[in-house]
């Protein structure tokens, strides 16, 4: 071996030293997994074991056991660390119903998990009992128990996005507990909403909704009712920064600066719930209640964690030790072990390139880069497309020749060429819903009609059109845009009665005689729909039709729920804001909405009608939104002094209260019908 080999090989030695070690460190870390549980399944049929109690028997501390839709009749114990999760296998949430025998759920063991049940009927005991530490109870459904979810000498739990209803004593209680977490709850319709006794202390409660005959008992002020730092959130469409308290129903302060949390505290006085937002010398609850509940607050992210990421990105609230969070160590022990595999390929690299060039300046040869080889770049693969799918034509493939029909805009739109066959004297009207409609001659008989057109061709589009048809061709009404026709061939289209004009168009404000005259057509509209099952819930000018002599008729009824079991659902929702109801801005609040719901709208469409201006607005829809759930409605008669004779009808049906305003249709009408008689006198 000569001088040069010899050099060369002692200054490989510590390469090859680094090297060893570095492939020791992988092997360690990749190569010898950490011991992981066993998991085992449970179901009524064709599972492992078919009662919850019978696989945690079996089962061994750190293993994980799911559970199949269906219905166990059984009392669960985990008395050792298990993590227990509910699948819907196409049954729904699987049920823990103990029939009134025991708790439901009792967890002695820490570290445990609990996901994804319906837990009810547990009688005079609680659906989940929990007396540990360090566990879970995550997106469960807790019913009609005595009492939702009891923490007694409990510390270090977290109860996140659990529904509870339904439970004779409390919903939540705790007892002698300290440093739990619960957040983001619906604990609703219980006889009192959270209970704490003198004993619990340093617990953190916020972003819940709490919304029951009593919400809160608390004997010790020393837990915390609003998160910790600051988060930014969207509120009604506007993106801002606070820290989060809780959704209080009975809170009744004010949100001035329209962020969604009410300026006064929410509190109590000794152990017994207030429901004013004022008091001083009380124990404050909660410093920053929500004005609503918290489905309305959305894109959460801790102040903290905009410094990880340039945007704004969603982030959940989930916990330490649910089946998220173990998913995401995983996923940071796999980039460890990615990290130390990228070192070693380095050290590699390095040590091949000493060598390499040491064994260049014995043989005098060098390293030339290889020029790479130039790829002629295969065709993209046509997309697969399943059988029988029809794709929307883009319009710059239009045969020529074809017809447009221009809209008032200037914008061109399209008649598929199958319709030009059946219509003649095609003229573009304008969009509703999810379709384009247009006016045209029917060539059979000359009749003059609406065609409705869905935009697209995809699923999701076709579904939302024969929803909203399903829900409008059984009802025939003189107030009612008939539905003359339907058909999916050659394309899906309807064929509507022609109605020339929009009550939106109209100018306002009316004499009170001709708005009542119209207001009524509308109402018996509604008590007709309303008597076949359908509420309509998006009233506005924009969807009243008006013939020449100004006789109204509704349509666009895609936005309709069907009240009766019988009649088809419709799956379309949404509504217009400026002519919202309180229910469908605050339904944690105000309720659900019904028929009561078109009654209030067509209050609003009323006002309009008479004063020429909507009762709520505002420069932002946080504004609009906080107004319809917040203020009083400047009467008709400040800005037409000829509407004080139908202002009290106006306003009894905007009342913020489904309950307050007219109950049906047809008190409305007998109202109206008042007002005519004495006109006519």
């Amino acid at each position: 071996m000569g001088r040069e080999d010899a050099g060369a090989c002692a200054m490989m030695r510590p390469v090859l030293l680094i090297l060893l070690c570095c492939f020791a460190v992988i092997f360690g870390t990749v190569c010898i997994h950490p011991v992981r549980g066993a998991e085992y399944t449970v179901g009524p049929a064709g599972a492992e074991f078919n009662r919850i109690q019978s696989a945690v028997a079996w089962a061994s501390s750190g293993d994980t056991i799911f559970v199949a839709s269906g219905n166990y009749s059984e009392q669960v114990k985990l008395d050792k660390t298990l993590s227990l999760i509910g699948s819907d296998t196409g049954g729904g949430a699987p049920m823990i119903n103990p029939e009134k025998k025991g708790i439901a759920i009792e967890i002695l063991a820490d570290g445990c998990t609990v996901e994804g049940f319906d837990i009810e009927n547990s009688g005079i005991f609680s659906g989940v009992r929990i007396s540990s530490q360090g566990n879970t109870v995550i997106n469960n459904t807790v019913t009609n128990n005595a009492q939702g979810i009891l923490l007694s000498s409990a510390h270090n739990n977290s109860l996140t996005g659990n529904t509870i209803t339904g439970s004779i004593r409390a919903g939540i209680v705790l007892e002698n507990s300290i440093n739990n977490l619960i957040e983001d709850n619906r604990v609703m319709k219980n006889t009192l909403g959270i209970s704490l006794d003198n004993l619990s202390s340093s617990n953190i409660i916020y972003y819940n909704t709490f919304s029951n005959p009593q919400n809160v008992l608390a004997r010790s002020a020393a837990s915390s009712w609003q998160s910790e730092g600051n988060f930014t959130y969207t509120y009604l469409g506007r993106t801002v920064e606070n820290r989060l308290g809780n959704y209080w129903s009975d809170y009744r302060g004010r949100d001035l600066n329209t962020d969604g949390i009410g300026d006064s505290p929410y509190v109590i006085s000794n152990g017994v719930n207030r429901k004013d937002g004022t008091g001083a010398g009380q124990d404050v609850v909660d410093n920053d209640p929500l004005m609503d509940p918290i489905e309305y607050y959305s894109h959460l992210v801790p102040v903290s964690a905009r410094a990880v990421s340039a945007g704004l990105v969603p982030v959940s609230l989930t916990t330490p030790g649910s089946p998220a969070a173990s998913a995401g160590l995983a996923a940071g022990r796999f980039l460890a072990w990615a990290l130390l595999v990228v070192i070693a390929a380095g050290v590699l690299t390095g040590a091949g390139l000493v060598f390499l060039n040491i064994r260049g300046k014995k043989t005098g040869s060098s390293l030339v880069p290889v020029p790479a080889q130039e790829q002629t770049p295969e065709p993209a693969a046509a997309p697969s497309v399943p059988a029988g799918t029809i794709l929307p034509v883009p319009e710059t493939l239009l045969a020529e020749g074809r017809d447009e029909y221009p809209a008032a805009s200037g914008q061109k739109f399209y008649v598929p060429q199958e319709l030009e066959n059946k219509y003649t004297d095609i003229r573009y009207i304008g969009r509703g819903g999810v379709a384009h409609v247009f006016s045209a001659m029917r060539k059979t008989d000359g009749k003059l009609v609406a065609v409705k057109i869905p935009i697209s061709f995809d699923e999701v589009t076709g579904k939302c059109f024969l929803n909203e048809i399903a829900a409008w061709e059984t009802l025939r009404h003189k107030n009612i845009v008939e539905v003359l026709g339907v058909n999916i061939l050659p394309i899906p289209y309807v064929e509507m009665e022609y109605v020339p004009g929009s009550l939106e168009t109209v100018k306002k404000p009316l004499p009170v005689w001709k708005a009542v005259h119209i207001v009524r057509g509308i109402a018996s509209a509604l008590e007709y729909a309303h008597g076949h099952g359908f509420i309509h819930r998006d009233i506005k000018p924009h969807n009243i039709l008006v013939t020449d002599d100004l006789v109204p008729k509704i349509t666009d009824w895609g936005m309709s729920k069907v009240l009766a079991t019988e009649v088809k659902k419709s799956s379309v929702a949404g509504f217009s804001l400026s002519y919202a109801a309180p229910e469908q801005v605050s339904p944690g609040e105000f309720g659900r909405t019904d028929a009561r719901t078109d009654i209030y709208q067509l209050g609003v469409v009323f006002y309009e009608l008479v004063t020429g201006s909507i009762p709520f607005g505002g420069e932002s829809i946080v504004e609009v939104g906080n107004a319809i759930v917040r203020e009083a409605p400047e009467p008709p008669s400040a800005y037409n002094p000829g509407a004080a004779a139908v202002e009290g009808i106006i306003l009894k049906c905007l009342r913020k209260r489904p309950g307050e305003r007219y109950q049906s249709a047809a008190e409305l009408m007998d109202a109206l019908a008042g007002y005519l008689e004495e006109d006519d006198g």
